[in-house]
């Protein structure tokens, strides 16, 4: 089982969340299944392009970016990139494709995408922004920051809550970014020591306790910062997770209702429901929940190899082959790269790298 266990996507920060891109180990256990022999599945004919925007000197603009499709120089589609600088298109058949950016704060972009589906079915374009120099960038107190942008402006939480509980809310920001966990759970104490009310230091104290696998202690922080801001899906999510772990799966699923109630279109609640499903053998579902997951965020690895999971868990090699394809096409440096790499090699009979990790 896949589980989401220590990987902070609901830390609430007021810095650029496109500077936050490390990330904690994740469990991945998903090599322990017999694999029973089975046809590939049939060839797909349709593929997609996921791309990733990076700024190469200061902040995203406060505006969102438009990222335009074209074939034959004229558009086909467009999509606005999430706060995270992430987009896609799909049900692409094969062409040469163009992505195009013409946004008045950065220089042009035309990058092309080559989609060719009896190859891959998914495309990964990495486009850097290079900042206009005549045009003047807006401070980036005024930007919107943190994993829920609809929730966490720091304009806001500066006027709730005292100078020094803030400055100490964003050192632990800092020192989640630069991996001092113990250091982060120190400054978020003393900011909610000095403003209980202070929401979103109770949610990141509880992610930092998690990542450390106690599970009290981050059950306590969550439950404040619900208690805190109900509108809120974050720490419902947190919760959820939570009891997952514990295995309290009526609560979990309890808590994680209410989460998508409040955010239904989240990639992590699909996940943790696509997860929590699996734990409860409602494997049909798990599955639909896991692949809204990737559709609502294709960067997000975990729906990934929860999918990959699943599908070795039902005997479906030929599905697994796929996902695993495009797993290590899009994740080159993430931490599962290596052994996913080799339990594709062991799927299509070649001899692995490395030794698999055990369940």
């Amino acid at each position: 089982m896949f589980l989401y266990h220590g990987n902070r996507p609901l830390i609430f920060s007021s810095v650029n969340p496109l500077a936050r891109r490390g990330s904690s180990p994740l469990f991945l256990l998903l090599l322990g299944f017999t694999l029973l022999s089975s046809p590939l599945s049939a060839q797909v004919q349709l593929g997609r392009i996921v791309g990733q925007l990076r700024v190469t000197r200061g902040d995203f603009p406060p505006h969102s970016i438009l990222v335009e499709l074209q074939l034959h120089g004229s558009a086909i589609a467009s999509v606005y990139a999430d706060d995270q600088g992430r987009f896609g298109f799909y049900n692409l058949e094969a062409n040469p494709y163009h992505v195009v950016i013409n946004d008045p704060a950065f220089r042009g972009v035309d990058e092309l995408a080559n989609v060719n589906p009896i190859v891959s079915s998914f495309n990964m374009v990495q486009i850097h922004l290079d900042p206009r120099d005549d045009v003047k960038r807006a401070p980036a107190s005024n930007r919107i920051g943190g994993s829920n942008p609809h929730l966490v402006d720091p304009a806001d939480y500066n006027r709730r809550f005292p100078k020094n509980a803030v400055k100490e809310f964003d050192r632990g920001v800092q020192a989640d970014r630069d991996g001092k966990r113990d250091d982060a759970i120190e400054h978020y104490q003393k900011a909610v020591k000095i403003a209980p009310a202070f929401y979103m230091a109770h949610n990141n104290l509880g992610s930092d306790y998690l990542s450390k696998s106690d599970f009290s202690a981050a059950r306590n922080e969550f439950q404040q910062a619900i208690q805190l801001n109900q509108s809120d899906g974050a720490a419902y999510f947190n919760l959820s997770n939570v009891c997952t772990l514990t295995g309290e799966l009526p609560q979990a699923q309890l808590y994680l209702d209410q989460g998508m109630q409040r955010q239904p279109d989240s990639a992590l609640g699909h996940f943790l429901q696509g997860t929590l499903d699996i734990r409860l053998g409602k494997l049909p579902q798990a599955e639909g929940a896991l692949r809204q997951a990737i559709q609502l965020d294709p960067m997000m690895a975990q729906p990934r190899l929860q999918l990959v999971n699943l599908l070795l868990q039902q005997g479906r090699k030929g599905d697994a082959v796929a996902q695993l394809h495009d797993f290590v096409g899009a994740f080159p440096e993430s931490p599962f790269s290596g052994k996913a790499k080799d339990l594709l090699k062991r799927l299509q009979g070649q001899p692995p790298d490395s030794q698999p990790v055990s369940k």
